[in-house]
């Protein structure tokens, strides 16, 4: 069974117990208690971390083209591009659907959200207020990691945190997200495949994969992956009641366009008392 699955891994990840078994010349008990003895605590699950790792190691295997000083323009955008798309497509083989759920019902209950990062993470999470906001979900982003801190002592059980590292080691993480877990909040963790101490504590973890090495140590592809995950989110709450959500998103849009033609029309006022002095 152990050869069939390590010679057609893509086979294996899509079959059902019963497929799998007669592939191997096998019961579907005996596969059962394969997945079993490896830790698992059933089929289910062993297809899901095989096809997490299946998405991981295409990514590496795509990702063989790099960059050197002095290549060309084109190969330049052609190499970035086709990493954050490859990194878009492994993500979603390892978003798995329960944990998506969970994630997105959490926030369409919670009184609150925080979401929280640190560096270009916490760009991840500003972007995500600006996207919740505006339909009318309350929720902070704090890069200073003593108001992370502060609002996260402040959280109950009816509010949820959005912890965001690629490492998910992050200690400044790590700590906000036991304060609030101890004050009975919920934690979605958006983290890179991997054991790690974020998404070992997580109530809902959502994976991402992406490869940063050299001049991507700025997480270029993992930030992108973050920020789709992000989009994901906030389009099932958006859609969890699409009427209401349409009614904030268009009182937002009349406010701003409101605000940005008084602007306008006092840069009027301002340039012409310029002319007239």
């Amino acid at each position: 069974m152990a050869a069939y699955i390590l010679e057609n891994p893509e086979k294996a990840v899509s079959m059902t117990v019963n497929q799998l078994a007669n592939a191997c010349y096998a019961s579907p008990s005996a596969v059962m208690r394969y997945c079993q003895s490896l830790g698992y605590n059933g089929f289910k699950e062993f297809k899901l971390k095989l096809s997490g790792d299946l998405a991981v190691i295409n990514l590496h295997d795509l990702e063989q083209e790099t960059l050197s000083p002095g290549d060309s323009i084109d190969k330049m955008m052609s190499v970035i591009t086709n990493t954050n798309i490859q990194s878009l497509y492994s993500s979603l083989q390892l978003v798995q659907k329960d944990q998506f759920e969970t994630a997105y019902e959490y926030l369409i209950n919670a009184k609150k959200i925080d979401f929280y990062g640190v560096g270009s993470s916490f760009l991840i999470a500003y972007d995500a207020i600006q996207k919740f906001m505006r339909i009318n979900k309350a929720c902070t982003a704090y890069s200073d990691f003593h108001m992370q801190k502060v609002s996260a002592v402040n959280l109950n059980e009816e509010d949820v945190v959005v912890a965001i590292s690629y490492s998910g080691e992050t200690q400044q993480i790590i700590d906000c997200v036991k304060i609030a877990q101890s004050k009975g909040a919920k934690v979605i963790a958006i983290t890179k495949y991997a054991d790690s101490d974020l998404s070992e504590i997580a109530d809902a973890v959502l994976f991402v994969a992406a490869q940063e090495d050299e001049f991507r140590s700025a997480a270029m592809s993992s930030r992108i992956a973050s920020l789709n995950v992000i989009d994901m989110l906030y389009t099932a709450c958006a859609y969890e009641d699409y009427d209401r959500s349409l009614a904030h998103l268009n009182q937002t849009y009349d406010i701003i366009q409101q605000s940005q033609r008084e602007d306008t029309g006092s840069g009027r006022k301002i340039s012409k008392n310029n002319r007239k002095t």
